[in-house]
């Protein structure tokens, strides 16, 4: 593997969807409630926000060494789970991980300020909460999925805060609709999160990250993804009741076979790691195939 190669699996291209999608989302959204499109603005925000996740995928990875967990998981599922290994593998010494990392964020956070520059101070607030929340995810000395916050970090930064971000830099306002059409998003994310805790649950036990599912067990917790999934349609069903989203949106309810499908997969899955790669290749569907659904939809729909 070359050294390209090896510090792009270090950033874990495979999960960007996670942040493309909510931009994309948000985007299509400003389209949809105001008829605007800036094609310029539209790429420097992927380009901030992918370099923004590749960057504290990096910054996880390296606290997840310091702190002794990838360590102590000797059969993570990788991709899916465990981290990119590319520490435990000997492919990059840590320090030089930290240097890509910290290089990655400031590059991601000058585009970020010349989106700033032209959107104004409400889309500096969401950049330094977002960076804030995503640095200290892992970091000391906060540690919030360590705490249990992990799920809420999650659906702030890769939902609520992505989403708005994507469609205050269209429209140049947030609103509350753009917040609450960012829940299904939400929730979906979460999931993939949530699902990916349990092949990890023993060696994060062993050094002391108390994410959701340690806090609450494998056993009771393997119930949670059924809950989270309901919550994400729920959500969806809430914001084109309320007239947020085109009726047309309701077509995302076609994924929901795929999620439940992940989710009876856990419930029977929960304590074998290798069981669960079919629940957890569902629930990345979901959350990228629900998303498309949603953007297309608005993409079609005469701007409310």
């Amino acid at each position: 593997m070359g050294p390209v190669a090896t510090y792009l699996r270090a950033m874990r291209p495979q999960f960007f969807p996670a942040v493309v999608v909510p931009i994309v989302f948000g985007t299509s959204y400003g389209w949809y409630r105001e008829g605007v499109f800036h094609l310029e603005l539209f790429v420097l925000s992927l380009v901030a926000g992918i370099l923004y996740h590749g960057g504290l995928n990096l910054l996880n990875d390296y606290f997840d060494h310091l702190g002794g967990t990838d360590d102590m998981n000797p059969n993570p599922l990788t991709p899916y789970a465990g981290g990119s290994r590319v520490i435990q593998d000997g492919l990059i010494p840590p320090r030089r991980l930290l240097i890509f990392s910290i290089t990655l964020l400031v590059a991601g956070s000058t585009v970020g300020l010349y989106l700033t520059s032209m959107r104004g101070a409400g889309l500096f607030l969401i950049g330094v909460v977002g960076l804030f929340l995503g640095i200290f995810y892992s970091a000391p000395p906060l540690k919030l999925a360590s705490r249990g916050l992990g799920e809420v970090v999650v659906a702030l930064n890769f939902g609520v805060l992505t989403v708005g971000g994507s469609y205050l830099v269209q429209t140049g306002r947030l609103t509350a609709e753009a917040i609450v059409v960012s829940l299904p998003i939400a929730f979906l994310v979460v999931a993939i999160l949530y699902i990916n805790e349990f092949p990890d649950y023993a060696a994060d036990s062993r050094c002391g990250k108390r994410n959701l599912v340690v806090r609450i067990g494998p056993s009771r917790g393997r119930w949670g993804l059924l809950i989270i999934t309901a919550l994400s349609h729920a959500s969806l069903v809430f914001s084109v009741a309320m007239g947020y989203m085109p009726a047309l949106s309701l077509l995302a309810l076609l994924t929901l076979p795929v999620s439940i499908r992940a989710s009876l997969g856990l419930i029977e899955n929960y304590d074998k790691p290798y069981g669960l790669l079919p629940s957890i290749k569902s629930t990345i569907s979901a959350h990228f195939l629900t998303g498309m659904l949603l953007i297309i939809t608005q993409l079609f729909s005469t701007p409310a």
